[in-house]
């Protein structure tokens, strides 16, 4: 059955009339669960609508997804999510899948939708033709499990998967766009609590000179050169570390540190390879960065405008560097905007 005509099941059994719906059809439940599902906007709480619509459905089934990420050819996963809705830590460990998820994952042809393994069914989620994650059921006894219902469910969340990441992404560089930065800096800054372990921080980089690089060798070369540190970007941070393109030759960073100081050392470190690694046709490149610590006491915008001025003192000040807006306020360099009948005056 393939992925179009599984949904067209659901939308025949939509077309059954009241009066000749048997008793206990789980018919509303399923509409009700579909539109909880296509009602989400990050794929955090798309997931955890996906497990809880499965539960929920599958009441003998034990749910579990699995994140999945492409190292050298070959899939790394961990668990995300369980059917208890609890989050994993970012800090969980990926590993190799067992042999025979291995062999899943890397089947490029003759792909099923759901495949039997030792314990139960393992579906694979797709999204650019590349698996980015794995449903895992296990039924408690001898359950049957619904292929069609499942199937459908799976289909439905990989769709609205790939919609997510197509309108979350800049068509440029594949990073995540400018939509993507005000949501998860929102979250980030709402969601800040002291114990945990490493601080967040949000980062401003922008590309030295960059006016010169369009004049000098056009705009086809100047795409490239957003491109490749765009990919270079990815190769240095973490997995966990959110990376947008803000704008033009703008980029966003959401990372944590142990301190500020670790933060500063990775910041530089960065701008130091970007330094010392020359790009096609145009030689050295160099990049200046501001940061600045998220902190509940600041809003969003307050937050931007704190390292967007560090940023600024960078550009200003010699290029090719990295500073901290605290650090710069302490020295007397900068100084916070002020918030006025709930709006900010950055000037």
């Amino acid at each position: 059955m393939n992925a179009t005509s599984v949904p067209a099941t659901i939308m025949e059994m939509s077309r059954t009339s009241p009066d000749t719906m048997p008793t206990g059809s789980p018919l509303p439940e399923i509409l009700g669960s579909l539109v909880e599902l296509t009602a989400q906007r990050e794929r955090r709480t798309l997931e955890i609508s996906l497990l809880t619509t499965l539960r929920e459905l599958m009441p003998d089934c034990t749910v579990a997804l699995y994140n999945c990420r492409w190292i050298d050819g070959h899939p790394w996963w961990r668990i995300q999510l369980d059917h208890s809705d609890q989050a994993v830590q970012p800090n969980q460990p990926w590993a190799l899948p067992s042999s025979k998820i291995l062999r899943i994952l890397l089947q490029q042809e003759e792909r099923q939708p759901v495949y039997q393994t030792e314990t139960g069914l393992c579906v694979p989620l797709y999204q650019v033709n590349q698996v980015v994650a794995v449903l895992m059921l296990t039924p408690n006894h001898d359950t049957a499990v619904d292929h069609t219902l499942l199937l459908a469910l799976a289909r439905i969340h990989e769709n609205f998967l790939n919609l997510l990441h197509a309108s979350d992404s800049d068509t440029l560089t594949g990073l995540n766009n400018r939509r993507k930065f005000d949501a998860q800096l929102y979250t980030l800054v709402a969601s800040q609590h002291a114990e945990l372990p490493r601080l967040p921080f949000l980062a401003l980089l922008d590309i030295d000179h960059f006016k010169r690089v369009n004049d000098s060798y056009g705009h086809i070369i100047g795409d490239e050169v957003l491109l490749m540190l765009a990919q270079r970007m990815q190769q240095y941070f973490g997995e966990e570390d959110g990376l947008y393109r803000y704008g033009g030759e703008e980029f966003a960073i959401l990372f944590r540190a142990v301190s500020a100081e670790k933060a500063q050392a990775i910041l530089e470190g960065f701008a130091e390879r970007i330094s010392n690694q020359p790009f096609p046709q145009v030689g050295q490149v160099t990049v200046s960065i501001g940061f600045t610590q998220l902190d509940q006491c600041f809003v969003p915008a307050q937050v931007i405008d704190r390292a967007d001025k560090a940023l600024y003192h960078s550009k200003t000040n010699g290029r090719n560097q990295v500073n901290q807006f605290e650090a710069l306020q302490l020295q007397g360099f900068v100084q916070q905007a002020e918030v006025a009948s709930g709006d900010i005056d950055l000037f």
